[in-house]
This record gives structure tokens, sequence and C-alpha cells, in this order.
């Protein structure tokens, strides 16, 4: 056992081989009954000792199919998925759970669309990243309309006049608590580095827009998302948002808050799709606008995206999307159906994830350090993993969305797959040049690849060899920054 103090009471957690992890700590009250669609309060103070040993229950949400890619990489657990609206729960890993280590502090934001995900997920384990002299923190937010729902009552019975963002406000949240706490677990409450991926990194991008987030991180790390120059166009207004959530509310028969409170929450999460808006709180003008005018917190930021980022999402009916702009036919060519397959996957990894995330690069780059990567190593599925086909008709998923995950922390000994030398040398250089950024705020040092710093097109290539690359298709990242959004 091993014990730590924190604002609201003490805490026993346990032993993991060299790491001490503190596992379902409190960070904010259960957001349930009147309190479901409110921004977070604090925890609640105890008496006594708590337990620290098990996950607190991940936020309400579906499952992506089980034959999925996303559902192997990123969900297939060996622990059962236990679910609540109860749900404000964080997690910390640290190799030294003392108040004199002060070491650097990584605090891991989860992706899945604003949908699914949670912080006890397999794949985000912090032991292996701990063990490199970090503390990392893994945290829980609420996911789809209990999450992001903005409605004109809300609005109204709001003190600023704020509807929706309530998972963003989670994740403010937890890091006011790291800020208040992380210490007492050896962390070092200035020396704290935002990372995540896909959604979590498009909420890492929000936050650094978000002036009262500013206090409580001082470098980001981004991984295959971005909450700017998105293909969907900026964030919606809360007039627009407030529109959307009465469509929503009417399919249960009733626009009312009060009632939409006493229905059961799993009843929620499985309609609609919900994001981030400009809600009034937390986010008072469009991440855009922010960036587009250098006020996003300045802050050194690593990201980067991976070569097949759209064979998750791309079906045929995209090609009716291609932007009618010179050179469109060079760039996205459909002269035959094997080359139509090709683009759809292409424009659709290409104007989602890979121009989004260059562009929060470039519009960064002269605020603060900045560096770029691409993953190109595809992952070794086993030949039993029952998969559903593409839905774009190539044969395989390639280097899919999130197939990094496993390698950038370190991981790969979570998912039983064919893994071999090559990929156990590349999650363990991601890994280390993952944690020396947030160990120095930059990616460079000791024997790790000299990584330079993006100006334009430098990028640092990990795949089968870790090595300084440029830009991939840089025509068609320009092409796709004259388009007018959404695309």
């Amino acid at each position: 056992m091993i014990r730590a103090r924190t604002v609201a009471g003490r805490l026993v957690g346990e032993r993991d081989g060299e790491v001490a992890v503190f596992r379902g700590i409190p960070f904010a009250e259960p957001p349930v009954g009147d309190l479901r669609w409110r921004p977070p309060r604090p925890a609640a103070r105890w008496d006594g000792e708590r337990r620290a040993y098990d996950f607190g229950p991940a936020p309400l949400q579906p499952q992506p199919p089980r034959d999925s890619i996303m559902y192997q990489t990123n969900f297939a657990d060996r622990r059962a998925l236990v679910m609540s609206e109860d749900c404000l729960y964080l997690n910390v890993w640290t190799p030294d759970p003392s108040r004199a280590a002060a070491l650097p502090v990584m605090v891991w934001i989860h992706g899945g669309g604003n949908r699914y995900g949670h912080g006890g997920q397999e794949i985000h384990d912090g032991r292996a990243m701990a063990r490199r002299g970090l503390v990392v923190v893994t945290l829980n937010h609420r996911l789809g309309a209990l999450g992001f729902l903005a409605h004109p009552e809300l609005a109204a019975e709001d003190d600023l006049g704020a509807s929706g963002n309530y998972g963003l406000l989670d994740i403010v949240a937890a890091l006011t608590w790291v800020r208040e706490n992380i210490a007492s677990f050896g962390g070092d409450p200035d020396r704290v580095t935002l990372a995540g991926n896909s959604a979590g990194a498009a909420h890492i991008c929000h936050l650094m827009a978000a002036r009262a987030a500013r206090p409580l991180f001082r470098a980001a790390l981004g991984q295959s998302a971005s909450g700017i120059g998105r293909a969907e166009g900026p964030l919606p207004a809360q007039a627009e948002a407030q529109k959307q959530g009465l469509r929503w509310a009417e399919a249960f028969g009733d626009r009312d808050i009060a009632g939409l409170r006493r229905l059961d929450g799993v009843e929620l999460v499985l309609r609609g799709h919900f994001g981030p808006v400009v809600d009034g709180r937390i986010l008072t003008e469009p991440s855009d606008d922010v960036f587009t005018a250098g006020r996003q917190h300045a802050v050194p930021l690593l990201v980067g995206t991976n070569t097949d980022e759209g064979s998750v999402y791309a079906t045929p009916d995209v090609l009716r999307s291609l932007p009618l702009e010179p050179g469109t036919d060079e760039l996205y060519p459909v002269r035959d159906v094997t080359e139509a397959r090709r683009t759809a996957r292409r424009f659709t990894g290409e104007s989602r994830f890979t121009y989004p995330v260059w562009h929060w690069a470039t519009i960064h780059r002269d605020t603060a350090p900045t560096w770029l990567y691409r993953f190109t190593r595809t992952p070794p599925l086993p030949d039993d993993l029952h998969l559903a086909p593409p839905r774009d008709g190539l044969p395989s998923y390639g280097v899919h969305h999130t197939a990094e995950l496993p390698y950038a922390l370190d991981n790969l000994g979570q998912r039983p797959w064919p893994w071999n030398e090559t990929d156990h040398d590349l999650a363990r250089t991601m890994a280390d040049t993952w944690a020396r950024f947030v160990e120095t705020a930059d990616p460079n040092g000791g024997t790790l690849p000299a990584w330079p710093a993006f100006t334009g097109g430098e990028v640092m290539v990990f795949g089968d060899e870790v090595t300084a690359g440029t830009v991939e298709r840089p025509d068609a990242i320009r092409l796709l920054a004259r388009c007018p959004r959404p695309l």
C-alpha cells in the first residue's frame, strides 16, 4: 500500500512494479440528478482513508462494433466495462509519490469522437510512461449529449448564459485537481503537459484557445486531430448549437430540460452526435478566430497524424465532396475503381485529419516552438482477428486512425498481437520522445533522433525507421487550405 493526501481526503493506492498507482480518484461531484448538464463541482471531502485500487466507472456510452478496427485497437480490454453517469474520476501513476520529487506531469485525454472512451482503457495505461520518470494522469469526462448538449433552458439557468461543453469543463476540473493535488503524488504542478489523441487532441487545441485554462498546462501534445481547420468548419455558435439541441430533444417527445433530467442517461447517450461549441463559459469565441489572431496559449506544441487516417471512415460517397478547385483531378484522381477507392481514403484522411493538424502546427509555429510528426508503421494484426472490411473497398486498414496509440505510450503488451523487434524498438523510441517532450517541452536530447522544429515542411517520421523527413503531398495540403469550410 502507498498513501497520498489530497484536498478532499487521504488515499491508499498500490504498487504496480516500480510504479505506484491510484485509481478511481473523484475530482468532482457526481454529475447526476439536478447536476446533469451543469458545470462540475469540486468533489466532496471524505473522512479516513479512501481506497484507490479500482478504476471508477466509465462515462455512459455505446461501444463500437466488435468487428471494427477501432474496437480491437482501443476497447478490446480484458476488464469488463462498467459504466455510470457518476463518472468523474481520474487515475495517477507515479514512480515517486513524494513531494520532493517534483516530476513532470502528463495528463492524458482519451479520444473516441466525444462518444466513446474513458481514462481506464488499457491502451492508455500509464505505467510505462511513469517508469520513464513522469507522473501520468488519465481521466474521464462526460460524453455524448450528457457532455455537450446546448439548449436554451440550460443557458437560461446558467449565470453566464452558457450551455454545452460540460465534458470540456470536466477536463478543466480535472486539470484544476492536478494543479491543487499533484505535488502529493510527486508531480510538479508547474510542469504539466496535456496529451491526447483524436477527440482528446481536439480538446487540447480548444483549451489552448481558452483563456481560463492557461494556468493549468505548459505544453501540449496532440495526436491525429485538431480543433481548428476542421473539415466541418468552425465550432457552432451558441444560437446554432441550441437549435441543434432542441431538435435532438424533440426525438424524446419533450423539449423540457426538467423532463430530460428525469430520463435514464443511457437513453440520452445513444442518440445524436455532439461535440464542443462556443458555449460562452470556457469557449467564448471560435477557436479558429483565437488562433488566427495569435491569441492562443503560447506553449510548445507537438502534433502529428498517421498515413491512413481515412481508412476507418472513407466511403465511396465522399467522392461527391471533392473540391471544385484547380488541381483536384491530379491530386485526387478517380479514373478507375481502384484509383477512386484510394482517393476516397486519401481525401477523407487529408481533409479530416492531416490538413487540420498541419494547419494547427502552421498557425502556431510563429507563437511557440512546434514539432510535426507522421506515423507510418502498419501494426501487425493477428490472422484470426475478425474484422469487417474497410468501407472504401481497399484490402486493409493500413496505418489507420489510432494505430500509433500502442506505440506512443509503449503499451504494445496491452494487445496480444504478433509484435516484432521493429515494433518494440519503435514503441521505445516514440515513448522516450514523448517523455522527453513532457520533461523539457522539447522532443530533442540525449540519444534521441534529432527532430527539427516545424517551420512549414519538416516532420519526424515514426515508422520502420525513425528519421527526419518532409510533409507528404504538400500540394494537396495547399489545395485543402484554399477550400471554404465546410468541405
